[in-house]
């Protein structure tokens, strides 16, 4: 088996493992708390969008659910995490849930019962991803066909394996990019904040303390650095007052975005 095939395998079973996490299993009647894990409070990035984090069990990093309010003042949700009575109340208040993205085969986690309890609810995901979100949840569409109606850019990253988007959300203040997990941003304070007990293993796995791609990411997503890296400047040029960057895992960026893409592209050298 050559170098090429050996990746691929390792990817597959790598993306495999990490898309097997499920809840504590409860009555039925019960799924929804079932998947309601340790969460953040809903914070506010800007106007328009919101993030929470949520604590995985076991040695996964935290993970990020953005909500953006679309110009018809519905919700749009990007990874969905359950959330407490409380926090879903004050999600509710936001906007009624009208679109719910599955970003990729691994955030998919709580899709499902985002769908049970909204059947009003739009879902989409990435194309290339599709076959795997359809295996726990029903897909009404790609997000390349739906979500440039409602002023959405939806960025096919180059240079790394197609498994998800980036999305260009605008804003009344300027712009927002929603990353999934080809770019991380677990930094220090974030961990300590979030999983403190376990924060150090990140550093030694080489995916914490910068914003960038991680040693897993270049092992099994990243297929061409040069072009990967060329894509990323490409983004801090290309978007004018970009004012927000989220990941699927650490803080979100809110000052001098396009020059921390510029330098998690550096990183790629």
């Amino acid at each position: 088996m050559n170098t090429k095939s050996h990746r691929s395998l390792g990817r597959t079973l790598f993306l495999s493992a990490l898309a097997t996490t499920k809840p504590t299993q409860l009555l039925e009647s019960d799924i929804w708390t079932a998947h309601v894990l340790p969460h953040s409070a809903i914070e506010e990035l800007a106007p328009q969008l919101w993030h929470v984090t949520g604590i995985l069990p076991g040695v996964v990093p935290p993970r990020e659910m953005v909500l953006y309010r679309l110009p018809d003042s519905t919700l749009l949700i990007h990874s969905a995490i359950a959330l407490n009575e409380t926090e879903m109340q004050k999600l509710e208040a936001l906007g009624t849930p009208a679109i719910l993205i599955v970003p990729n085969r691994i955030h998919r986690l709580d899709a499902a019962v985002y769908k049970q309890r909204y059947p009003q609810l739009t879902i989409v995901c990435p194309a290339a991803a599709k076959p795997y979100v359809e295996a726990v949840v029903a897909v009404d569409g790609t997000a390349e066909e739906i979500l440039p109606a409602y002023g959405i850019v939806c960025h096919q990253p180059a240079g790394v394996y197609e498994q998800e988007l980036v999305y260009e959300l605008p804003l009344s203040v300027g712009k927002a990019l929603v990353f999934t997990d080809i770019l991380f941003n677990l930094t220090p304070a974030y961990l300590q904040a979030t999983i403190p007990e376990r924060g150090s293993l990140f550093g030694w796995l080489g995916a914490s303390g910068f914003f960038g791609m991680t040693r897993f990411g270049r092992w099994f997503f990243l297929e061409d650095r040069a072009t990967y890296r060329a894509w990323l400047t490409s983004l801090a040029d290309g978007i004018p007052d970009l004012r927000v960057i989220s990941v699927a895992h650490g803080c979100p960026i809110t000052d001098n975005c396009a020059q921390h893409l510029r330098q998690s592209a550096a990183r790629l050298r």
